[in-house]
């Protein structure tokens, strides 16, 4: 576009008066019109100019504590090597499934993974995220009992809670809030038993908690739980050293898969896992691989179900969910088969150790409360502060330091819980030396 007259007679002929209508969905203050680019500019000095302001972005040089969902974990070599292999990397949804054996094949053993990780029978292919596969998860309960409650915790993510309701909308279902106790971060037991009625469909338990803490109530569940399913969301990586939800009697289990090899890439992309009992796998969403022979005699993989709109009759389907997240499940894949269980068990107990450690260390400042929470963090801590926490992210990335994000930003339903909570999050890579910095910054915050 070189000219006003030709920007004029575009803008006429899609219908608005100024470009700037084109980039209406972008708040204003957002907007930047002056790039301060001369016209006629190369390409090369374009892409230059891009480098160095680029190069102005802290982050990868500064230390890391933030998490509650995203975290900064070591990925192997192999993960990035294998994915990034062309029959992978460039490989869509396979139209043609049977003809494409390595990619189901990939797809069977991450199911496999999962179902050992989680202690379910069966794993879906996967799904985008864990969030919408805590939605998906509600949504399944209820097809299986057809009954309205859903109990949920007081303190869940106010994000994760949105995501539930969108795909609850339209449904006869009703979400229950039931309490944590502000001391030790545990569920509350009787508030869950009172509440639970013949028209319970689910109880969804959180492992560890919104509050980052081993929640030592969540197994006890199971002997309250009468007719009601057991939905667990859980981390990953602490099933390394806790139990897995099979024991403690859950149904169905979602979770975020990032921390299993895939980078944090700002956010995304993210891995949904969803394990079930067998029982259920005719209300399961998404597409499950199975096993079997060919005609030959020899191990053949096939898709076996896939009760998704673009297969089956609409009101059929079990869900919209039309793909699935087939290269960040087989990221999930190579990294388990890379680290294998010894090695999954290192680094949950080193990330748990280091946490501990980091409350210990931020326990004992003289800006913190005495009184912090009693329940044992696995990664996210939450500091409770004597003074207001909503400019302590701001105040610690001026010193090269992510993280101390603030409860009420999370959970709306928790922030009176815990006065001024912060959450400082801890993995493998967390240095005692990265932990002491931290608490040399609050010290003068």
């Amino acid at each position: 576009m070189q000219s006003n007259s030709e920007k004029q007679e575009i803008a006429e002929f899609v219908g608005i008066s100024d470009e700037m209508e084109l980039f209406s969905d972008i708040p204003k203050k957002f907007r930047k019109t002056d790039l301060k680019i001369s016209p006629g500019i190369s390409e090369y000095e374009v892409i230059s100019m891009a480098l160095s302001t680029g190069g102005l972005n802290r982050g990868p040089d500064m230390i890391n504590f933030l998490g509650n969902g995203i975290y900064d974990r070591v990925v192997p070599s192999t993960v990035d090597s294998i994915i990034g292999r062309s029959e992978f990397l460039t490989a869509y949804t396979p139209y043609q499934a049977e003809m494409s054996q390595g990619a189901l094949q990939s797809l069977f053993e991450y199911q496999t993974y999962m179902a050992e990780l989680t202690g379910m029978d069966i794993s879906n292919s996967s799904m985008y995220d864990g969030f919408s596969t805590l939605g998906e998860a509600v949504r399944m309960a209820h097809r299986i009992n057809e009954k309205r409650d859903i109990l949920i915790p007081a303190n869940i993510y106010d994000d994760k809670l949105k995501v539930i309701e969108s795909y609850l909308y339209g449904l006869p279902v009703r979400l229950v809030r039931y309490s944590v106790d502000s001391k030790s971060g545990f569920i509350n037991i009787e508030d869950i038993q009172s509440k639970i009625t013949d028209d319970t469909s689910a109880i969804v338990v959180e492992m560890p908690n919104a509050l980052g803490i081993i929640d030592e109530n969540v197994p006890k569940i199971q002997q309250i739980r009468k007719n009601a399913l057991i939905i667990a969301y859980v981390d990953p990586v602490s099933l390394g050293m806790l139990a897995p939800p099979g024991d403690y009697g859950a149904d169905i289990v979602a979770a975020e898969g990032q921390q299993l090899g895939i980078h944090m890439n700002f956010g995304g992309p993210t891995l949904g896992i969803l394990s079930f009992r067998k029982d259920y796998v005719r209300k399961s969403p998404g597409r499950i691989i199975g096993e079997t022979v060919d005609s030959n005699g020899k191990r053949a993989y096939v898709m076996t179900l896939q009760t998704r709109e673009q297969h089956i009759r609409r009101e059929k389907a079990t869900s919209n969910i039309c793909t699935n997240q087939a290269l960040m499940a087989i990221a999930a894949t190579v990294y388990l088969g890379t680290v294998g269980p010894s090695g999954l068990r290192k680094i949950a107990e080193t990330t748990y150790i280091n946490s501990r450690k980091l409350k210990e260390k931020l326990g004992g400042l003289k800006i913190a409360e005495k009184q912090q929470l009693t329940g044992k963090p696995f990664s996210d801590v939450l500091v409770s502060f004597r003074k207001d926490v909503n400019g302590l992210q701001e105040f610690l990335s001026t010193r090269g330091i992510n993280g101390g994000l603030a409860l009420s930003r999370l959970s709306s339903g928790a922030a009176s819980d815990v006065r001024n909570g912060a959450f400082f999050s801890t993995t493998e890579k967390t240095t005692d030396g990265a932990i002491a910095k931290l608490a040399e910054a609050l010290e003068v915050f």
